[in-house]
């Protein structure tokens, strides 16, 4: 699944870097003005980072600041690991919540210049975003609790 999802950023990133080259073409080239490409932008920017974080998520490859927590030993790491994933899975629970009301309530709203894209939508993929994240949340607890190694270092040997 995080193939797919670093595919799907991918294809986001696509759609943003091509969204910018028409619009400089066609303001700079064709005198034309086109206010679509400013929303249009930011809703693949929106996209992009919440699949990309959930596709982060699964190899805990956000930033992160681990002075303290490097100079513990394995298994206050995994202890600490695990006390951590279960507030972020607490804060996604509380985002996909959140998400879903607001996709329910925004379903049918469009945007000014692009019509056509709902803004449930966006609230949509933030939802799909947060149930892959504690998923992986969830996988990455289970990998702590009953294995010998730490996950960061399973995650390393997958690469």
């Amino acid at each position: 699944m995080k193939k797919c999802l670093d595919g799907i950023s991918a294809v986001f990133l696509l759609f943003m870097f091509l969204i910018v080259v028409i619009s400089v073409i066609f303001r700079l080239v064709l005198n034309i003005s086109a206010p679509w490409y400013l929303e249009l932008t930011q809703i693949c920017f929106i996209f992009l980072v919440f699949i990309g974080s959930a596709a982060c998520m699964k190899d805990e490859s956000h930033i992160k600041i681990t002075f303290l927590v490097d100079r513990l030993n394995e298994g206050t790491k995994k202890i600490f690991r695990i006390i951590g994933r279960l507030l972020m899975i607490t804060f996604l629970v509380i985002f996909i919540i959140g998400s879903y009301k607001n996709m329910l309530f925004n379903w049918t709203v469009g945007f000014i210049t692009v019509n056509w894209m709902k803004t449930g939508y966006v609230y949509l993929v933030l939802l799909i975003s947060g149930i892959i994240m504690i998923f992986y949340l969830f996988e990455n607890i289970y990998y702590d609790m009953f294995s010998k190694k730490a996950s960061f270092s399973k995650m390393e040997g997958e690469s």
